[in-house]
């Protein structure tokens, strides 16, 4: 075979190649993509439903980091993206005073949207790692979008021509050991900016659909969310700043997260996630249930009932404290005056005991009347008991429902939290928690309790940390 002869086939070829892949590209269609094209479609209007045309509309992977996508709208408005990686997209555009953006899910399949131009607006807030400690140097953006600032030495930041609206705006943990990232939600109007939150960044679709499902910012399609029936938000006043929560794992001494039972030498031992005890050891032979997320265990009545024997000294000397967990009572006490133990560092009932704390169930004592839960405190001495004066309380409970229950001490008062939200709080003569012998123990009541995910520190959290905590686990999932 000669070379002239090959090089007339393969350019044939090449012609036939190239007429076969263009006839296979699709046309556009009255729904804005062909039959064989798996693509993000749109139109681009103004706030009046009016099409905007040679408009450049950015698409940009929330997570991947990927370049953008651009196309500028036609005569009619429409635009459109040929997306390979799978996820979520930020659409976003402007125009003069205008600005439009919208989140998209895209798992594949095509997809088509209206995106709405509206009012820009310039604002700004700040950001703060406590209440009295600003966070310089933090990244904050709108995800997938060109909207993202560096926050300054007194952890301002702000934003040029942002469309005004309800959006998600996350933080970047300048510490990830003690920070994470978090979204808030942001509403911008005006020139001003309120922000709602702290959440989990993974579950920015389930709380936008809630908080506002009807600004077109989470489109979710043939992929639905399991999880959105289950989050029950907390009522909180949106504020002008937003406040990075400790992370969950940065001063917890221990943490028995009660997924897992192992055999012992007496009983069932659950381990200490954190390596500082040897773990629960369980009497009575108590079994796993469903919990929150995993596991749980189940006491029940007095014979079912769990021991830390040493906490190796958790608590001695300590200034600050935090104790959370999930809490699920299933049956009250029978007597009508009752302090049921749910978990505490106390005593068997001796006039010398050392006790130190204990979450209870409490009712017809301290002025209580109906079925509430407590927790006591006191300096572990033996010299103080734990009495109702270093005492907080719960609103009424209901049985058979887990509730997320978090008691914060930082030295001079305690404050309980239930489900991200506070209930209570005192002013408290403890200053500080001596050296006390006695062991931590689950249940040992007349009662039938569930317990999840129960977690001791030394440091005391705040309200966004609650808060936070509350919808990484049981809040949302």
């Amino acid at each position: 075979m000669n070379k002239k002869f090959i090089c007339v086939l393969v350019s044939w070829c090449v012609v036939a190649a190239v007429g076969f892949f263009a006839a296979c590209t699709p046309e556009d269609t009255a729904g804005g993509f062909g039959e064989e094209t798996n693509a993000l479609a749109g139109i681009l209007v103004n706030e009046k439903g009016e099409p905007q045309a040679n408009v450049r509309v950015f698409a940009r992977h929330t997570k991947a980091n990927i370049s953008d996508l651009v196309d500028t709208t036609d005569s009619e408005g429409r635009f459109e993206f040929s997306l390979v990686r799978q996820g979520a997209y930020g659409l976003s555009a402007t125009k003069g005073k205008s600005a439009m953006y919208k989140r998209v899910n895209y798992y594949g399949q095509n997809m088509e949207v209206t995106a709405r131009l509206v009012a820009s607006t310039d604002v700004s807030g700040k950001v703060y790692l406590r209440d009295d400690t600003a966070a310089t140097e933090v990244v904050v953006y709108i995800p997938g979008s060109p909207w993202e600032a560096k926050t300054s030495d007194k952890g301002k930041f702000s934003f040029k021509k942002v469309p005004e609206g309800t959006y998600p705006v996350l933080a970047k943990s300048p510490d990830p050991v003690r920070f994470v990232d978090v979204f808030y939600v942001g509403e911008f109007k005006d020139g001003k900016a309120a922000f709602n939150g702290p959440y989990p960044v993974d579950l920015i679709d389930v709380v936008l659909e809630k908080v506002a499902p009807d600004s077109g910012i989470a489109v979710v399609d043939s992929v639905e969310s399991d999880d959105s029936a289950d989050v029950q938000l907390v009522n909180s006043e949106a504020t002008k700043d937003m406040l990075l929560p400790l992370s969950p794992e940065y001063g917890t001494l221990c943490w028995w997260p009660l997924d897992y039972l192992s055999d012992g030498f007496e009983g069932k031992v659950s381990s200490d996630a954190r390596g500082r005890t040897e773990g629960v050891l369980f009497y009575g032979y108590p079994e796993l249930t469903e919990g929150v997320s995993r596991n749980a265990i189940e006491l029940n009545e007095h014979d079912q009932y769990g021991i830390v024997e040493n906490d190796r000294n958790a608590l001695d000397d300590a200034t600050e404290l935090t104790l959370e967990a999930w809490v699920n009572v299933d049956k009250l006490p029978p007597k009508s005056v009752h302090r049921a133990n749910i978990v505490g560092k106390l005593g068997f009932g001796s006039s010398g005991d050392q006790d130190v704390f204990s979450l209870s169930v409490v009712r017809g004592e301290c002025g209580v009347k109906k079925p509430k839960l407590a927790f006591f405190l006191a300096e572990g001495s033996g010299e103080d008991s734990l009495g109702c004066e270093n005492a907080v309380f719960s609103d009424e409970i209901e049985t058979d429902k887990w509730m997320y229950v978090a008691v914060v001490w930082n030295g001079s008062s305690l404050s309980m939290y239930v489900d991200g939200q506070l209930v209570d709080t005192v002013k408290t003569s403890v200053k500080k928690i001596g050296s006390s012998a006695e062991p931590i123990i689950f249940g040992k009541e007349d009662m039938n309790i569930k317990l999840d995910d129960v977690r001791l520190s030394n440091n005391a959290i705040n309200a966004v940390d609650v808060l936070y905590r509350y919808y990484l686990k049981g809040g949302a999932l």
